[in-house]
């Protein structure tokens, strides 16, 4: 009986230091062997350490020798591969939110400035001293900077502004809001 045929029988009944044993026999070329599929050495001995927990957990399991090697080498070679596969998965994923994301930028320039130019059309066909109040508004003036400016009331000021946002509601329909945001 070879020393690892009798240390995977005393690991059955739960001997540490044949676990020992079989750790250290089998650790460095379970490692080897992941490294051909991970070649990440610290991915390669993560996985192998992963798979020795589980043979020393489930040691009842393993009562002979060529089971037990091939268990190790069988359980290292799914756990690389699953590893690989998740890479791909988050290579992919991490591709496909890269497009959408860049298509969502696209998209929304695309409708900003499609806003902009409505409002810019609506502003347009105010009255010229209407224009300059609600300009002034966007730029964050007060009413009275803008009374000094345009070198009026600012009871003028108050009231070209509601005229001029009464105008641009119904000219903008649902797109009003946006001069909320853009006055702020």
């Amino acid at each position: 009986m070879s020393y690892i045929t009798e240390a995977v029988q005393k690991m059955h009944n739960g001997s540490r230091k044949a676990f020992r044993t079989i750790f250290e026999e089998f650790y460095t070329p379970l490692c080897a062997f992941a490294y051909k599929y991970l070649e990440d050495a610290d991915a390669s001995a993560d996985v192998v350490q992963e798979i020795m927990l589980k043979v020393w957990n489930n040691r009842q399991d393993h009562d002979q020798e060529s089971n037990l090697r091939s268990f190790l080498f069988t359980s290292v070679r799914n756990s690389c591969l699953n590893i690989i596969r998740h890479e791909k998965v988050k290579a992919r994923n991490k591709e496909e939110l890269a497009e959408v994301q860049s298509q969502d930028y696209a998209d929304e320039r695309e409708i900003e400035a499609l806003v902009y130019a409505q409002v810019h059309k609506a502003l347009e066909d105010l009255s010229p001293q209407a224009r300059e109040v609600v300009i002034g508004s966007m730029n964050g003036l007060t009413n009275n900077e803008i009374a000094d400016e345009l070198e009026v009331s600012v009871n003028t000021v108050k009231t070209l502004k509601k005229r001029a946002y009464k105008i641009l509601r119904e000219k903008l329909g649902g797109l009003h809001w946006v001069l909320i945001v853009l006055i702020g």
